[in-house]
C-alpha cells in the first residue's frame, strides 16, 4: 500500500467511527460502511466460556482420526515395504560374499550346568511368588 492508500483507509476509519458515535444510517460509502461492520463487530462482548460438550467434539474428532487410517497411510506403507524388500535383494550378493568370509565359531558351553542353574533360578521364582502371595492373603 502507498501513503495514499493509507491517508484513504485512515480518513474512512475515522468516518466510521465518528458515524457510529452518532448513531447515522449506513451511507453512500460502501468502505465506510465496511468499517463501521467492523467496529460493531469488536464491540460484540466475547464468549466467555466453552460449550458444554466441547470436550466430547474434541474426543470424538480424535477417535475417528486415529480409527480409520487413510489411502495415503496405506500407500506410503505399502511403498516403504517395497524399497526395504528392494534394498535386501539389491545388497543381497554383496553382503552373502561378505558374510561368506567370516569365519566365526562358537564357544563350547556346558549345557547341563546351565539348564541346572535356569531351573535353580525359576524353582526359587515360583517359591517366592508363592510366599510373598501367602502373606498378602488375610488370615
Amino acid at each position: 500500500m502507498n501513503n495514499q492508500d493509507n491517508d484513504l483507509q485512515s480518513r474512512m476509519q475515522a468516518q466510521a467511527e465518528v458515524a457510529e458515535r452518532q448513531g447515522l444510517r449506513a451511507g453512500n460509502d460502501a468502505g465506510v460502511d465496511r468499517y463501521r461492520l467492523v467496529l460493531r463487530a469488536l464491540r460484540q462482548p466475547l464468549a466467555d466460556q466453552l460449550p458444554a460438550d466441547f470436550a466430547r467434539r474434541v474426543a470424538a474428532r480424535v477417535a475417528l482420526v486415529e480409527e480409520g487410517g487413510s489411502l495415503d497411510d496405506w500407500l506410503v506403507t505399502l511403498l516403504l515395504l517395497g524399497m526395504a524388500i528392494a534394498g535386501v535383494v539389491y545388497v543381497q550378493p554383496a553382503m552373502a560374499s561378505i558374510v561368506g568370509q567370516l569365519n566365526f565359531t562358537l564357544p563350547t558351553l556346558p549345557w547341563p550346568l546351565l539348564g541346572a542353574a535356569g531351573v535353580s533360578v525359576a524353582l526359587a521364582w515360583v517359591i517366592d511368588a508363592g510366599a510373598s502371595g501367602w502373606h498378602r492373603r488375610p488370615h
